[in-house]
């Protein structure tokens, strides 16, 4: 009797001691689970706030291409201001380089913004002794060339708040001058925030600066133009893009989660078969 009840002890232990290490297991998951949560938290702020040091610098390059070239007035008073206004956007930049994860931006021209490869990028050739990185999904065509086709013919009668600068924005995309067309759009935006062409601007804006590795970027475009117009005319290819986009940043956990929402969202849609072929594309890396 006493070696029976001993068993049964002895067994009741080791069930404790199991269901101690399931417990001990689950809380690490839930605490690994919290960790990176709040790791993509920081990463976006971080992200927000190059963006907004990059949108000041672009306002005031623009005040100072509007007083080199504005007419009349006192010439040494817009020179003062002139280089007042470029001390201000050097010391922006040295700002955003100051930012975490941020690169400090090259020497360029004014409406070159965006142009800059984004950074972390890695080579296509894995060290030696280290496994390849995975190979990238198929890719899936981009369809902001037919549409811009489209808004092109659109903005031809259009009467819109801000149309001349869209038409503006619209040529230099379709010339594949992408910084110009990210200048031209940005400033639309900034001038006209309530005007229609607010929306479209801000989408092709986010794929100049796809099309310019600018992916950081293009990325808090996309996702920006879909809070704000979640049912869009762009919102379904805004996320798709924003997908392709985390790709080319090997981010592929929200690349996927990106692919969800847009299934979830705007199921039955193009956009929502791409994303399919995108996530099963992901799976069998």
């Amino acid at each position: 009797m006493r070696k029976t009840n001993w068993s049964i002890g002895a067994v009741a232990a080791l069930a404790a001691a199991f269901a101690l290490a399931g417990c001990a297991e689950q809380g690490d998951v839930q605490q690994l689970n919290q960790n990176e949560f709040t790791l993509r938290g920081m990463i976006a702020s971080d992200r927000q706030q190059i963006n907004s040091l990059k949108q000041q610098i672009q306002r005031q390059n623009d005040q100072i291409e509007e007083l080199k070239h504005g007419a009349g007035g006192d010439a040494s008073s817009r020179n003062d201001r002139v280089a007042s206004l470029e001390a201000e956007v050097k010391a922006l930049q040295a700002g955003m380089a100051a930012t975490p994860g941020a690169v400090p931006p090259p020497a360029a021209p004014a409406d070159s913004v965006g142009a800059a490869p984004a950074p972390g990028m890695a080579s296509a050739e894995a060290p030696s002794g280290r496994p390849a990185p995975p190979a990238a999904p198929a890719a899936i065509s981009p369809t902001w060339p037919s549409e811009l086709d489209q808004e092109i013919a659109d903005a031809k009668t259009s009467n819109e708040p801000g149309v001349k600068i869209y038409r503006e924005g619209l040529d230099a995309m379709k010339a594949a001058r992408y910084p110009l067309a990210v200048t031209r759009f940005t400033k639309l935006q900034h001038a006209y925030p309530k005007s229609a062409l607010s929306e479209p601007a801000e989408y092709f804006a986010a794929n100049a600066l796809f099309e310019t590795g600018g992916y950081d970027q293009a990325i808090l475009q996309f996702n920006d133009l879909v809070m704000r117009f979640p049912k869009g005319k762009y919102a379904g290819a805004a996320l798709l893009r924003e997908a392709q986009a985390f790709v080319k940043l090997n981010d592929r956990i929200d690349a996927r989660l990106t692919l969800q929402k847009l299934v979830a969202d705007h199921a039955g849609t193009p956009e929502a078969e791409a994303a399919n072929t995108m996530m099963k594309d992901l799976a069998n890396d």
